[in-house]
């Protein structure tokens, strides 16, 4: 076997991560799921302090965010701005394809 030699490289011919990311992720079918996750890492970040204390995202299905919620008061409030998250994750995450949230009570967090 031959051994290949990288002296003829030139950094010219090296692209960044980044920019050949997205388009592996897409070739491998897992773009989706990749925005999917990053979705959930963003939930604290836009939903504020206060409500990412008593809340917990867990997962995306069928186009549904599941997401307990620590008391069921909570679940009522959050119901009343449930569009209103769903724009600002849109906004945050471009591309991932969300239309609705499902919050549970879930009396342990």
């Amino acid at each position: 076997m031959e051994a290949v030699s990288y002296n003829c490289m030139t950094r010219s011919k090296f692209t960044r991560v980044g920019e050949v990311l997205p388009a592996v992720l897409k070739s491998l079918g897992l773009e989706k799921k990749f925005r999917e996750l990053r979705l959930l890492e963003e939930w604290p970040d836009v939903v504020g302090p206060d409500i990412s204390a008593r809340t917990r995202p867990t997962r995306i299905e069928h186009k549904v965010l599941y997401v307990h919620v620590d008391h069921g008061a909570w679940m009522q409030e959050l119901h009343f701005i449930e569009q209103d998250l769903i724009g600002k994750l849109r906004e945050r995450v471009p591309g991932v394809d969300l239309k609705k949230i499902r919050f549970s009570a879930k009396e342990e967090f």
